[in-house]
């Protein structure tokens, strides 16, 4: 039996802006995930958490936005919903210096 999964970290230490996010997970099936981000610095962050469908350009359009330009205050976290992906769609994070993503999820029978 199959349990939830870390699949990814991003320690997003100089920030990123949105559209030229990090790479934070590939789909080798269809996954149910969620994205934990926390804020390690004394200032108030932003995040973007988004989905590049498999098949798609690299165009903002296409993505499928998790988060876009959330607040996040000093020293806390924020866990999306969970949100299916299909194989090969990627999962990017953006945003303030200092966030760090943890992906987690399940593989989907």
């Amino acid at each position: 039996m199959a349990g939830v999964q870390r699949l990814g970290l991003v320690n997003d230490a100089a920030g990123t802006v949105y559209g030229s996010g990090n790479l934070a997970f590939t789909a080798t099936g269809n996954y149910l995930l969620s994205v934990i981000a926390t804020n390690t610095a004394a200032t108030d962050a932003e995040i973007y958490i988004y989905i590049v469908p498999a098949g798609t350009s690299q165009t903002p359009a296409q993505w499928g936005l998790i988060t876009y330009k959330l607040p996040l205050s000093a020293y806390n976290s924020y866990e999306t919903f969970r949100f299916g992906v299909n194989n090969t769609d990627t999962v990017y994070v953006a945003g303030s210096a200092g966030v760090r993503y943890l992906v987690q999820g399940i593989l989907q029978a």
